[in-house]
C-alpha cells in the first residue's frame, strides 16, 4: 500500500467571494491532487493528498497565480502526515462558521473585462444585460449582510437562480462558480425608468435608451449604482449643469465626471502614469487631474479651479449609458453634507426635486458607500476620500492586536476597529451634525461589529468634549470600562506612523482646520514630536482670534480681519479691510471691538482661507475648503512669501505676519497668481527650516506629514520635495486620507500602543 503526503492549511486574508475555491480546484486536478476546499470563518480550509512535490507546486501558485482582486494575508499549516491511503477527487465543500470571524470582506469592484466582452456579444444570453458579473467583478461589500459569504447572506437572497444559472453557479469549471450576486435577465434584478411620480416608463434596455435620450436632451436623471444613486447630466449642456446646481444647492463645488474610456478623459485632462493606472484599477476611483485648457465643457462643472475629478465607468449600466457619448456629470446624490441616497423610495422622496426621471433597479443596496476620490500630487496619490473599492480592505498588522474601537472625529467621520491582525476602518460617513449621517455611522458600525463578530473591549475617542462620535460610541459601547481620550493631532501623527509602518519617533507638522487643544484653543498649525505612544507639542503657528467660531469658517475675511489686525493694528486694519470687504463694512467696527473675547487658534486651514480673502478670491465659502482650493488652483509662477521662525523658550513659533504683510503690499506690483504661489512655497520653506531646527535639537529624521491642508497638491509636492533635499525623510500618508477620516485609524494606533504594554 502506498503512503500519500497529507497536508492541510489555513489561508487568510480576502479569499472568500473572489474565485478562490474554484481557482483552488482546477489547480488541484492539474496537479493531480485530492482533498478539498472550504470557506470558514477564518479564511480557506484546504486540504491536499497528493505527493509532497505536487503539494508543494500547489502551495508556491496558490502565492503567484492566485485570482486578482484576491489578497492572501497568512498561510498557516494545519496539520501534515502520512497516510496510507488518500482521497483522489477534489471537491468543494459547504461553507463553515465558526465561533472567531476572520474572514476578510472583498470591495466592490469594477466590471471585469470577461464580462464587458460578453455584455457586448449578441450571441450571449447576458447580451446587454445591466447587472452582469462573475467572480472577479461586481458589487461584493454593499450587498452583503453576514458571513460566511454566500448568496442567501446577501441582498441576492430574493432573486432564485434559473437553470441555466444555477448551473453556472455550481459548476467549478465555470468563471461563475460561486459568484453570489450571479443572474442573467431571466432570474435577476430588474432595470426601469420612472418619473418623479415613480411610473415606470421603460424596463432594462429600453430603460438605457430612453435615459441615454433624455441625457441628451438636457434632463437631469438620478441613476441607481452599486453604493447609491449618482446625479447625472450633460458636462456640455451649459442649462443642464446650472440648472442640477441651482436645484441641488450646490453652488460652486466641482462635480465629478465620467469618462467612456481613457481617450475621452484624455480630451478634457492630462492624464500621467499614475493617474492611468489608478484610472484603469478594479477600484474605479474618481482621479483629479489638470484641465486641458481647450476643453469644451460648462464652466459650471467646475468654477474656478484647475482641475476636474474623473472617473471610468464600474458597473455595466455605466458601460451601456456612455456607448455613445464620451462624457457624462456623475455626482453623488445628496444634500449638503448628508450621506448619499441609495433606496428607491428614499431617492423618490429626497431627489424629486432634483432629477426629472430615475433610473432605478431592485437590487437592494444594504451599505451606503461614496466614490473614493484620489488627487496627485506629481506622482503621489493623496486619497481625499477612502470608500467605494478600498472598503473594507483592512490594514494589516503582525502581531496580534487588542480589540479597539475608534470613535472617529465629526465633520469627516469614520470610525475604525482593531481585530484580530487587523484594523478595519469605515467608508467616510460624512459630517456627523447631519441626523442621516449619525443613521449611516450607526448601521456600518453595527454591521461591521456583526460581521466579524467583535466586542471592542476598549474605546479611544477624541478630547473633544463635543464630538457626536464619541456620544455615540459610548452609547453604543457601554459596556467598556476602559477608555482612553486622545489629543487630535496625536491622533493625525499616530495615523501617518502607522500608514507607513513606522514604529519609531518622528517630527509632526500637522496642519488642519480644527482639532481641540490641550490648552482650551483650536490648534491647527502643530510641530510635534513623538508617535503613537506619546508626543510633545514642540511648536505651531502663530495663534490669532477667530471672529464668530464656527462662522469663520464659512466667512474666511473675519479670519483675514483677525490677521489684517495682528499684522498691523487695528487702525491699519479697519482701512485695508473697508477696502477689501466694502459690504462688509458695518461689522467692522464690531468684531475689532470684540477681538478679545474671541477664542484663539493656530489653525494652518484658516490661514489658507484668510490669505484666499486677503487676495480678493473669496470672503464667503460654499464648500469645504473652497477657498484654500482656489488660492492653489490660482498659485502661478516662482515667488517666496517670508514668514519668520522664532524660538519661544523651548518651543518654535511660525509667524505669519511678514508673509500677511508681503501679500498686502504684494497687491500693489504683483500679479494675484504670483502671490499666491509665493504664498504656497514661502510656507513650504519655514516648514522645512523648522523640521530641520527640530531635527537638530533631537536627531529624528523622519518628517510625517498630516492634516487636511496637506491635500494641498503643491505645498505636498513642494514640501517633500525640499525635506528630501535637506536629508530629511517625509512620511506621506498612502492608504488613508490626510484628513480628518485618518483620526479613527490614529486613535486605534495609540490604543495599541497602550493596551499591548
Amino acid at each position: 500500500m502506498s503512503i500519500v503526503n497529507r497536508k492541510v492549511f489555513l489561508v487568510k486574508g480576502v479569499v472568500q467571494g473572489v474565485g478562490f475555491r474554484p481557482f483552488c480546484s482546477r489547480m488541484a486536478k492539474e496537479l493531480e491532487l485530492g482533498g478539498s476546499v472550504q470557506n470558514n470563518s477564518s479564511g480557506v480550509i484546504i486540504e491536499l493528498y497528493g505527493t509532497d512535490k505536487n503539494i508543494k507546486t500547489f502551495m508556491e501558485r496558490l502565492i503567484e497565480e492566485a485570482p486578482p482582486l484576491a489578497m492572501i494575508q497568512a498561510i498557516e499549516v494545519v496539520c501534515e502526515d502520512d497516510v496510507p491511503e488518500g482521497l483522489k477527487d477534489f471537491t468543494i465543500r459547504t461553507s463553515e462558521k465558526q465561533e472567531i470571524q476572520q474572514v476578510l470582506i472583498p470591495p466592490d469592484i469594477a466590471t471585469c473585462d470577461d464580462c464587458l466582452r460578453e455584455m457586448r456579444d449578441p450571441g450571449d444570453k447576458r447580451y446587454r444585460y445591466p447587472f452582469i458579473n462573475c467572480t472577479n467583478c461586481g458589487p461584493r461589500y454593499t450587498i452583503i449582510k453576514g458571513l460566511p459569504y454566500d448568496r442567501t447572506k446577501t441582498t441576492m437572497a430574493c432573486f432564485p437562480m434559473c437553470e441555466d444559472c444555477s448551473r453556472e453557479y455550481h459548476d467549478v469549471t465555470d468563471r461563475r462558480y460561486h459568484a453570489q450576486p450571479n443572474a442573467c435577465s431571466r432570474c435577476g434584478p430588474t432595470l426601469w425608468i420612472c418619473d418623479v411620480k415613480g411610473k415606470r416608463l421603460a424596463i432594462n434596455d429600453e430603460a438605457i435608451e430612453l435615459t441615454k435620450r433624455y441625457l441628451k436632451m438636457g434632463k437631469i436623471l438620478a441613476i441607481k449604482g452599486v453604493g447609491g444613486y449618482h446625479l447625472a447630466c450633460d458636462p456640455k449642456n451649459d442649462e443642464a449643469v446650472r440648472t442640477l446646481r441651482v436645484r441641488k444647492r450646490r453652488r460652486d463645488k466641482p462635480f465629478a465626471l465620467m469618462a467612456k474610456n481613457l481617450d475621452a478623459a484624455r480630451k478634457v485632462v492630462f492624464i500621467n502614469e499614475m493617474a492611468e493606472k489608478l484610472l484603469l484599477s478594479p477600484r474605479r476611483p474618481i482621479v483629479v487631474c489638470p484641465k486641458r485648457s481647450c476643453d469644451r465643457l460648462s464652466d459650471y462643472v467646475a468654477p474656478n479651479i484647475d482641475t476636474y475629478g474623473v472617473m471610468l465607468p464600474y458597473t455595466p449600466v455605466h458601460h451601456l449609458l456612455l456607448e455613445d457619448q464620451d462624457l457624462l456629470i456623475m455626482t453623488s446624490a445628496n444634500l449638503s453634507d448628508e450621506p448619499l441616497v441609495a433606496g428607491n423610495r428614499e431617492a423618490l422622496r429626497d431627489l424629486g426635486s432634483i432629477a426629472d426621471y430615475f433610473l432605478m433597479h431592485d437590487r437592494d443596496i444594504y451599505v451606503k458607500i461614496d466614490d473614493s476620490v484620489i488627487a496627485l500630487a506629481g506622482r503621489t496619490p493623496i486619497l481625499t476620500r477612502r470608500a467605494r473599492g478600498y472598503v473594507p480592505q483592512p490594514y494589516i498588522s503582525k502581531d496580534l492586536l487588542p480589540p479597539i474601537f475608534g470613535a472617529g472625529g465629526e465633520m469627516k467621520s469614520t470610525f475604525s476597529v482593531a481585530h484580530d491582525h487587523y484594523i478595519f476602518t469605515s467608508q467616510y460617513l460624512g459630517d456627523l451634525k447631519e441626523l442621516s449621517s449619525i443613521s449611516l455611522y450607526e448601521h456600518v458600525m453595527d454591521l461591521f461589529l456583526l460581521l466579524y463578530e467583535i466586542s471592542p473591549s476598549y474605546l479611544v475617542y477624541d478630547k473633544h468634549p463635543l464630538y457626536l462620535s464619541t456620544r455615540i460610541a459610548k452609547n453604543k459601547l457601554s459596556h467598556i470600562k476602559d477608555s482612553i481620550a486622545v489629543q487630535h493631532h496625536h491622533a493625525h501623527l499616530a495615523a501617518c506612523l502607522w500608514d507607513n509602518h513606522f514604529t519609531g519617533e518622528a517630527i509632526g507638522l500637522i496642519l488642519d482646520g480644527t482639532g481641540y487643544g490641550d490648552d482650551g484653543n483650536i490648534w491647527g498649525g502643530e510641530f510635534l514630536v513623538g508617535s503613537a505612544k506619546n508626543f510633545i507639542r514642540v511648536g505651531n503657528f502663530l495663534n490669532a482670534p477667530l471672529p464668530g467660531g464656527d462662522k469663520a469658517v464659512l466667512e474666511p475675511w473675519r479670519f483675514a480681519l483677525s490677521l489684517l489686525v495682528e499684522t498691523f493694528g487695528k487702525e491699519k486694519a479697519l482701512e485695508l479691510a473697508r477696502m477689501f470687504w466694502p459690504k462688509r463694512e458695518k461689522m467692522l467696527e464690531p468684531i475689532l471691538r470684540n477681538l478679545g473675547i474671541y477664542i484663539k487658534t493656530s489653525s494652518a486651514g484658516r490661514l489658507f482661507d484668510a490669505a484666499a480673502s486677503v487676495l480678493g478670491l473669496r470672503d464667503v465659502v460654499s464648500y469645504d475648503a473652497q477657498a484654500a482650493i482656489e488660492l492653489e488652483a490660482m498659485a502661478k509662477g516662482k515667488e517666496c512669501a517670508p514668514f519668520d521662525i522664532k524660538d519661544e523658550g523651548s518651543d518654535l513659533l511660525l509667524d505669519w505676519r511678514p508673509a500677511i504683510e508681503w501679500l498686502v503690499e504684494g497687491l500693489k506690483h504683483k500679479g494675484k497668481e504670483q502671490l499666491a504661489a509665493g504664498f504656497h512655497d514661502g510656507l513650504s520653506r519655514a516648514l522645512v527650516e523648522v523640521s530641520k531646527r527640530l531635527a537638530s535639537q533631537t536627531g529624528i529624521r523622519h518628517v510625517a506629514l498630516s492634516g487636511g491642508v496637506w491635500q494641498n497638491k503643491r505645498l505636498l509636492s513642494v514640501t517633500s520635495a525640499l525635506l528630501k533635499k535637506e536629508g530629511l525623510e517625509p512620511l506621506v500618508h498612502k492608504n488613508t486620507s490626510p484628513n480628518d477620516e485618518c483620526i479613527s485609524l490614529g486613535q486605534v494606533a495609540v490604543g495599541i500602543d497602550h493596551w499591548s504594554n
